[in-house]
């Protein structure tokens, strides 16, 4: 899952950036203003993240500071992290940050769909900041969602820290940092004895599946 999940996200980076920045040849007589096109194309990007983080506050800002309400499924209150909002600028939400996602598992699949979109806006738009945090956020929706599909709420924490794993890894194609990352990440409730080697699983087994998957990947290292 987080192979895939990791593939569809930098394939759509790729695509969408060739389409958003190819170069046109002025017409006769016009010069070439390629500052009109950075702002006009950053500025529409930034109109269509606005417009996701409306209808989903807690997709906003990176994630880092707002991870444990979507780790816990939103029994963490939005409002109550680092990057909370209060209820009116959250009250257009379609999904309530504030409200946990239970047994819902398509709540959970539109806040993981809508990060997503942000993040491959985001960086099709060339906006400074990295990817780290943001697909963390990403892929915990994505692991309740599943675990309701399957009816067993009791995986979420599991399947959690496993897919957060398996989609950075499958990115990055960096394993080991991403399972220490997660690990040195985790609150001191978090049971390590069992969530590191699982991690460590995840994050390998995410790059084996995503480079099975493609062969390109977000980052370009030499062979």
């Amino acid at each position: 899952g987080g192979a895939l999940l990791g593939t569809i996200f930098h394939k759509a980076v790729h695509k969408l950036k060739k389409v958003a920045w190819a170069k046109s040849a002025p017409a006769d007589g016009e010069e070439e203003k390629p500052w009109a096109r950075q702002v006009a194309i950053k500025t529409a990007i930034g109109l269509l993240v606005g417009i996701i983080g409306t209808n989903y506050p807690q997709t906003l800002f990176w994630g880092e500071g707002s991870l444990q309400s979507v780790i816990d499924g939103q029994e963490t209150a939005f409002r109550a992290t680092k990057h909370g909002l209060t209820d009116a600028l959250t009250g257009a939400a379609r999904v309530d940050p504030n409200v946990p996602f239970s047994s819902d598992g398509l709540a959970a699949l539109q806040v993981g769909v809508a990060k997503m979109l942000a993040i491959i806006l985001a960086c099709v738009g060339k906006f400074p900041g990295g990817i780290i945090f943001p697909l963390f956020f990403a892929a915990a929706p994505f692991a309740h969602a599943f675990s309701s599909l399957l009816g067993r709420e009791d995986l979420a924490p599991v399947a959690v820290f496993c897919l957060m794993a398996a989609t950075q890894a499958s990115v990055t194609r960096t394993p080991l940092a991403t399972a220490l990352i997660l690990s040195l990440s985790a609150s001191s409730d978090t049971d390590l004895s069992a969530m590191l080697p699982a991690s460590l699983v995840s994050s390998y087994l995410g790059v084996f599946f995503a480079r099975e998957l493609s062969t390109k990947s977000y980052f370009s290292y030499n062979e």
